[in-house]
């Protein structure tokens, strides 16, 4: 597959995801998927991808991801993004802040045949705590 090809197939699950069209995402992703994220923690198949994604759109109605780059290399696509959405519905066992969040996140993905085989999320998941009002925020000291 063409490097330009995997910008493309990324580009248009990032615009899926702002649409919150799990059905159409998963027309991207292979079958016998394996993703890894912090909170999700290791997702599978189709199944997995449409509880973690289905989750994630329940506690962030308004979840939207804003691409900040997209590298490809090979069968890899490296994307840079920042995701936000108000916190409404339960996240990570906790129940919902109804705070707005934004922060920070790196995906990693290997594309065969024109899917996504494997994925790695790597999300600045302090700025999002601290933000929700789960971690406290440190406290400035003086020299």
């Amino acid at each position: 597959m063409a490097e330009h090809e995997s910008v493309r197939v990324t580009k248009d699950l990032i615009a899926l995801l702002n649409a919150h069209d799990i059905e159409g995402y998963l027309k991207h992703i292979d079958p016998g998927y394996t993703g890894e994220s912090e909170n999700a923690g290791v997702v599978h198949g189709h199944d997995g991808v449409r509880q973690m994604l289905g989750s994630m759109f329940v506690a962030f109605p308004d979840f939207h991801v804003e691409v900040e780059q997209v590298i490809a290399s090979g069968d890899h696509v490296v994307g840079c993004a920042i995701l936000s959405g108000t916190n409404t519905g339960s996240f990570a066992g906790m129940a919902p802040t109804n705070r707005k969040a934004s922060w920070h996140a790196c995906n990693v993905s290997e594309l065969r045949n024109g899917k996504v085989i494997r994925n790695r999320i790597y999300a600045d998941n302090v700025s999002l705590m601290r933000q929700l009002g789960v971690l406290p925020v440190p406290k400035a000291t003086s020299a």
